[in-house]
């Protein structure tokens, strides 16, 4: 009996640990990125999200132009 409350116990303070580390989809950044060519967006984390819309512009946009973080939203 005591050892399956002990894995009880560590698998709720496992699972609560996870749900607050771990961003909901509520939780969730939307940023997009412009350049005087092309646009880019991503979501996700706000990191991820800034970084994919970054990426996404560059890949867009001609060598020696800029792409800049327009928005996020989160």
């Amino acid at each position: 009996m005591k050892k399956y409350l002990a894995i009880t116990v560590a698998a709720a303070a496992a699972f609560s640990a996870l749900s607050l580390v771990s961003p909901s989809p509520g939780e969730a950044a939307y940023c997009e990125a412009r350049s005087r060519f092309a646009t880019g967006w991503g979501s996700g984390s706000l990191t991820n999200a800034r970084r994919r819309a970054l990426y996404e512009c560059a890949r867009r946009t001609p060598r020696g132009y800029t792409c800049y973080i327009t928005r996020c939203r989160t």
